[in-house]
């Protein structure tokens, strides 16, 4: 197992540094877990799931465009389960 930490900043990022994100790797299975402001840039790539821990912003807003880039790419990638505490991602 690998767990890569992209980043630990409070509630915003701070320059250089991303907020909560973190992936966890195994047997090439990729979890993305709590991906919070600038954490899409440090982990990009393909993941097979998302855990976000809460609703908060610094560990969830970097969704967005990992979602859309996933749209936006090329092919027809497979349905990316996305786990989240009911309304957490209301917003």
């Amino acid at each position: 197992m690998r767990i890569t930490v992209a980043g630990g900043c409070g509630a915003w990022p701070e320059a250089g540094r991303a907020c909560s994100g973190y992936l966890v790797e195994r047997e090439g299975f990729r979890v993305l877990i709590d991906p919070g402001y600038g954490t899409f840039a440090a982990l990009r790539g393909p993941v097979d799931a998302v855990l976000v821990s809460h609703g908060h912003p610094d560990h969830c807003a970097d969704l967005n465009p990992l979602l859309r880039e996933r749209a936006l790419g090329a092919g027809d990638p497979p349905v990316l389960p996305v786990h989240a505490p009911s309304g957490a991602l209301d917003a």
